[in-house]
C-alpha cells in the first residue's frame, strides 16, 4: 500500500525513521503555524506532508546540527522516492536538547 492510500501509516513510518537518525531526539511543532500531518485517528507533529514541499522539524542533541539535518533530509527524501514522490524536503532544527550537548571546555 502506498502512502497515498494510507497517509497516517506513512507519516508514522517517516516519524520512526527520522527519530532513528543519530542526533535527533524528537520531532517538534514549535512554529506559529503548527507543523503536523493530520489523518483520521491522529497526527504526527513535526512533519508536514501536505503541499509542494515536505517539512520536517526536529530537535537535536549534538553539534554541529547541519550533518544531522542533512541526514534527516536524506532519509525522508529516500522514503519519498521509494513511493515515487520527488518533492523536495526541508529540515528545520527547531530545538536543541541541551542535556546531551557536550559541556564547553574550560580554559
Amino acid at each position: 500500500m502506498t502512502h497515498a492510500h494510507d497517509r497516517g501509516a506513512f507519516a508514522k513510518e517517516l516519524h520512526d525513521a527520522v527519530v532513528k537518525v543519530p542526533g535527533v531526539t524528537r520531532l517538534v511543532s514549535t512554529s506559529a503555524v503548527e507543523v503536523a500531518t493530520h489523518f483520521a485517528g491522529g497526527r504526527v507533529a513535526g512533519l508536514r506532508l501536505a503541499g509542494d514541499v515536505v517539512e520536517v522539524h526536529v530537535a537535536v542533541d549534538r553539534v554541529p546540527v547541519e550533518p544531522v539535518a542533512e541526514k534527516v533530509r536524506e532519509v525522508v527524501a529516500g522514503r519519498l522516492a521509494a513511493e515515487n514522490d520527488d518533492r523536495p524536503v526541508t529540515v528545520t532544527v527547531a530545538d536543541l536538547d541541551l542535556a546531551n550537548l557536550p559541556l564547553p571546555k574550560r580554559r
